[in-house]
């Protein structure tokens, strides 16, 4: 039974509030953000990248269902990026809920978006994760990413 399904415009409307925080909440702890506005800005991002919501074009979203268990484990976003060079699919977002986190459900979405990826003749997957996130980051390392790029911040003491 495949772990990903088509998520449903009802659950896509609260996915998305939930995302929006969330986002904002992880951007203020890696330290690239302020706190003051953080919300406005992931809204604002959220907003430009899913200009018609669930309908924006080449972006996917699944619900993570598994057998006897009646409700979601987690969510994905996936967006389908081409180039003239080549096809990425970026993962935006892979959520496992709290309760079901550590028993091997990221590895099985992964596993899925590969086949998904596959399927639309795609050579590569992207994603992002942030540098206080050494969970995410060991699980992806496991499943073969490599980290391609680095941001780094200095952070600054404010002059009075």
């Amino acid at each position: 039974m495949p772990l990903l399904v088509p998520m449903s415009k009802p659950f896509f409307s609260s996915y998305i509030e939930e995302l929006i925080v969330q986002y904002a909440k992880e951007n203020v702890e890696s330290g690239r953000w302020q706190k003051a506005g953080s919300l406005t800005r992931s809204r604002r991002d959220t907003e430009r990248l899913l200009p018609l919501g669930i309908e924006t074009e080449n972006n996917h979203f699944f619900e993570m269902k598994v057998p006897d268990v009646h409700e979601s484990v987690g969510s994905i976003w996936l967006s389908l990026e081409n180039s003239a060079t080549t096809g990425t699919v970026f993962i935006y977002d892979l959520e496992i809920k709290q309760e079901y986190r550590r028993k091997g459900y990221a590895k099985l979405a992964l596993k899925e978006i590969e086949e998904f990826a596959a399927t639309h003749n795609i050579v590569n997957i992207g994603l992002h994760v942030f540098s206080n996130n050494e969970a995410a980051q060991t699980l992806y390392a496991d499943m073969g990413f490599q980290t391609v790029s680095l941001n780094m911040v200095k952070r600054l003491e404010p002059s009075h």
